[in-house]
């Protein structure tokens, strides 16, 4: 759901944002979904925001987004009510435990950082966790109805699958990397070349450790990581100039400065590995797993239309400027 999200910045471009926050989005059966319900799950979901950013010049590309917001907030909704039908409900204990998953994962196990994040998109903790909770609701639900109906996949259609789509059973080439970020030097501080003099020397020396290094002097996200890049391609995940100095080095060894806009970089390539094409016994498990992606994805759409079908739904135009 989070893809088909719009961002505050992308309605914000529309005249939405703190203008037609209650006016009609779309009706369910009995339930309404405001432009308020479409700006709300906008403020839970920042990661898309600038993707959606970038379409707020583009009426018609909003438009789509729009519509496939409103699309998700609906199919959501039936299947929070077939659920109720069902009498599916979830414990509280269990609701806990995933928020503690969520904490551990994506905010270093720290709960202030959540309640931090909660407050930037101004969600309270109690709406944020009824979210998780219907969250878990809509997965029981489709193991439930889709899931746990798949059937055994066929030796005949996974050779089928596998000969149709070789292209799909390989492992790209992919490099990991440690990176030293400098950031420009500011009011008194030494310059990105001589802070970057002074840690390439500390490199040099006998037992060097590039990941404290880069947990000392880095600003890069991954810093407390060590600074490591895991499995990339640096054509991606970097400008061409850093991709290239990556290219230019054996597994082992590190560059020298590279300066960008100001920025100092100093990469490591830690390894490396080729592109692999994978035989039918190496792809197995992934051909397993790709063949029932697909079968449950047509058997949930077509469960979705079932419910959409015994609906009402009305669904009103993105509002103008």
């Amino acid at each position: 759901m989070k893809k088909l999200l719009l961002t505050i910045a992308a309605l914000s471009a529309m005249g939405m944002y703190g203008a037609v926050t209650d006016g009609l989005a779309a009706k369910v059966d009995d339930e309404c979904i405001t432009i308020g319900d479409v700006l709300s799950e906008v403020r839970r979901n920042p990661s898309v925001r600038e993707e959606f950013t970038l379409a707020a010049q583009d009426r018609a590309k909003l438009a789509e987004l729009y519509k496939k917001a409103v699309d998700a907030i609906i199919d959501r909704k039936l299947i929070l009510k077939a659920a109720a039908e069902k009498k599916m409900d979830m414990q509280e204990w269990v609701v806990d435990n995933r928020v503690r998953e969520i904490v551990k994962e994506n905010f270093h196990g720290d709960r202030n950082e959540l309640e931090a994040e909660l407050q930037k998109t101004k969600t309270p903790f109690d709406e944020w966790r009824n979210i998780i909770r219907e969250d878990l609701i809509i997965a029981g639900m489709r193991y439930q109805m889709i899931d746990k109906h798949l059937q055994h996949v066929s030796p005949s259609a996974m050779r089928q699958e596998f000969e149709e789509h070789r292209s799909r059973y390989s492992d790209a080439a992919k490099t990991t990397v440690s990176v030293i970020l400098l950031k420009p030097a500011g009011d008194g501080e030494p310059s990105v070349k001589d802070r970057a003099d002074s840690i390439l020397k500390k490199l040099a020396a006998p037992g060097a450790d590039f990941a404290a290094l880069a947990r000392e002097y880095s600003s890069d996200s991954h810093a407390k990581e060590g600074g490591v890049w895991k499995d990339v391609k640096p054509e991606e995940a970097f400008r061409a100039e850093i991709a290239d100095a990556i290219a230019a080095l054996k597994v082992g060894e590190h560059s020298g400065l590279v300066d960008l806009d100001g920025w100092g970089f100093i990469v490591r390539k830690d390894s490396e590995t080729a592109e692999k094409t994978l035989t039918f016994a190496e792809a197995y498990d992934r051909i397993v797993r790709n063949i029932r992606r697909a079968e449950a994805a047509k058997a949930y759409n077509a469960w979705l239309g079932r419910l959409r079908a015994n609906a009402f739904i009305k669904i009103y135009p993105m509002p103008e400027k």
